[in-house]
């Protein structure tokens, strides 16, 4: 497994996501670069994000909850139109448009779509339309699939995995185990999940918690 470095300004935003941090460590990183460090997991992480980005530090604004515009009307959306600050939402009017938009009688939302209007959010991207939404729906692949949201829920999930295993009974301090494991893959580049392998391969630092 490749160790997962020390948070550093001449990372790539790729290498950057590419691995798992706890949000204290954002919050962390956040202040000692001096970006906006409140907000939500995904929120700190878009920060960073864009600060790996080569955007300076002083330009790099806290995200605020605006009020949303009043929602469009299905004649009102065009490929022009905006994502932010226009009223468009991911709803039954914008449902309409797309299936007029690809001559479909039913138009079912996929989750690049989704997963795209959060990253615009997140960045306040004011430039992006529904052109780039048409654009991953055709072309899913350029957007990454897991979001930071999902990312956040990793842990658990890799906890309710190792606890479904049976050979987690063989331990007298699951939890621990499942934490010493946890850390092995979040400090990695591989996938952030538990498969029993991951037992054979750190047999000896687990052996002090058998039964």
């Amino acid at each position: 497994m490749t160790q997962r470095p020390d948070f550093n300004p001449n990372l790539s935003s790729e290498e950057f996501l590419s691995y798992y941090w706890y949000k204290t460590e954002l919050e962390s990183i956040c202040r000692n670069y001096s970006l906006p460090s409140y907000g939500t997991k995904a929120e700190l992480t878009a920060y960073i994000q864009q600060f790996l980005q080569g955007k300076p530090a002083n330009q790099i604004k806290r995200l605020r909850r605006t009020k949303p515009a009043e929602g469009l009307k299905a004649d009102q959306i065009s490929p022009e139109t905006k994502l932010l600050d226009s009223g468009f939402k991911l709803d039954k009017e914008a449902r309409q448009f797309f299936a007029s938009y690809y001559g479909q009688e039913k138009f079912t939302f996929k989750k690049a779509m989704a997963i795209k209007l959060r990253e615009v959010e997140r960045l306040e991207d004011k430039e992006a339309t529904v052109a780039d939404l048409i654009a991953v729906l055709e072309n899913p692949d350029l957007v990454s699939q897991e979001t930071p949201e999902e990312k956040s829920y990793q842990w658990n999930r890799f906890v309710k995995d190792f606890r479904q295993d049976p050979l987690s009974q063989d331990y007298s301090e699951p939890m621990k185990v499942a934490a010493l494991l946890w850390q092995k893959v979040k400090n990695s580049q591989d996938e952030k999940v538990y498969t029993s392998q991951l037992l054979a391969d750190n047999q000896d630092e687990l052996s002090r918690y058998l039964k």
